[in-house]
């Protein structure tokens, strides 16, 4: 029994050791394999920690960067403070210069402001004055409506309610030289210096040509010798003229009383255009009607540019150069009334700051 018993026993026991070893080296693999997974971790660990120290000395060094241009930028604030300290208190010294001015200028326009308006009124007077002048003297409308335009102008700058009345009476006046006709004066004086300029050229009836015959068509072929003898007979009747006028007979002109007749008509033509410009309607009349009629009796009328001045004259003598000028000695009138009213008010003022300012000395 023993005997049997002892390899059971045996066996056994190998078994078990046999097992046991196989725990320890399962034990042994997986605590290497700890160690192993340990290391790993610890390496791994480390590596971050590297890392994540080389981005906090990148992150210190940006921050000191950051600094160093947060510094920068604070001594520079600092210098465009204390430079905006120094500009502000140079713009309080100009402001208060700036108001001191303005305070003596309102004082200065205080004092301009009350002989403002005499100065328009004296201004308003002598452009009205020049109207008037400009109407009486020379008849010249357009340097009237000129001058009263200014004076109206002027006017519109003085509102006062007081110089409603005078206001109205000067723009009353410029509407009615407004109205008056226009007298194209420029264009008549043209129309007359060019018929003066041509009249040097114009043919006179005396010394004009007759009409040639007209040739009278032959149907049978002339001989060389009956050409020749016509050709001659024309030629001779060009050296004895015969010409026949119609009415009065005219008397011949030598060429010396030609010359004197077409310095005569020019004399004319510039007189009339003198009284043109005086306004002067009877010399004006006259002395183109006297031009009219040596035209339409010494000057070929069968002349094309001597037709052109007849007709001419004839619309310059029917033209009337007299036309009815209004006055302006209301408007006149009213601005020296406006005038004495202001000074009579402004005498006592005047007194008054006199005096205000002998205390103030």
């Amino acid at each position: 029994m023993s005997t049997q018993s002892e390899p059971a026993v045996i066996s056994d026991t190998s078994v078990r050791l046999r097992r046991l070893k196989n725990e320890t080296r399962i034990a042994l693999g997986l605590g290497g394999l700890a160690c192993v997974l340990t290391l790993l971790a610890g390496l791994e660990a480390q590596r971050e920690i590297q890392e994540a120290r080389s981005d906090l000395q990148k992150q210190v060094v940006e921050l000191d960067a950051t600094n160093r241009q947060a510094r920068a930028l604070a001594g520079q604030a600092q210098e465009v403070s204390h430079d905006l300290e120094t500009r502000m208190v140079g713009l309080e010294n100009r402001i208060a210069d700036a108001q001191a001015q303005q305070t003596a200028l309102e004082a200065l326009y205080r004092d301009l402001s009350i002989n403002q308006e005499d100065t328009a009124l004296v201004e308003i007077e002598q452009a009205v004055a020049v109207a008037n002048q400009q109407l009486l003297l020379a008849g010249d409308v357009h340097l009237a409506i000129r001058a009263m335009e200014n004076a109206s102008r002027r006017m519109e700058r003085i509102d006062r309610p007081a110089l409603l009345g005078l206001r109205r009476i000067i723009d009353e006046d410029l509407r009615r030289l407004r109205a008056v006709p226009v007298l194209d004066q420029s264009g008549m004086s043209l129309r007359i210096d060019t018929l003066a300029s041509v009249s040097d050229t114009l043919p006179l009836a005396a010394f004009a040509r007759p009409p040639k015959p007209v040739a009278q068509a032959n149907p049978a072929a002339q001989s060389f010798w009956s050409k020749v003898g016509a050709r001659l007979l024309d030629e001779l009747g060009q050296a004895v003229r015969i010409q026949r006028t119609e009415g009065a007979n005219l008397p011949p002109l030598a060429p010396e009383q030609a010359f004197f007749l077409r310095q005569t008509l020019k004399l004319r033509l510039l007189t009339a255009r003198q009284a043109l410009l005086a306004h002067d309607e009877t010399t004006f009349r006259s002395d183109l009607r006297q031009a009219l009629h040596w035209l339409e009796t010494y000057y070929d009328r069968q002349d094309r540019n001597v037709q052109k001045s007849v007709d001419a004259l004839h619309a310059l003598v029917d033209s009337s150069i007299s036309i009815s000028v209004p006055d302006v000695s209301a408007s006149l009138t009213a601005v020296r009334d406006a005038r004495a009213v202001r000074e009579s008010h402004n005498a006592p003022t005047a007194r008054g700051a006199g005096q205000e300012k002998g205390r103030t000395k």
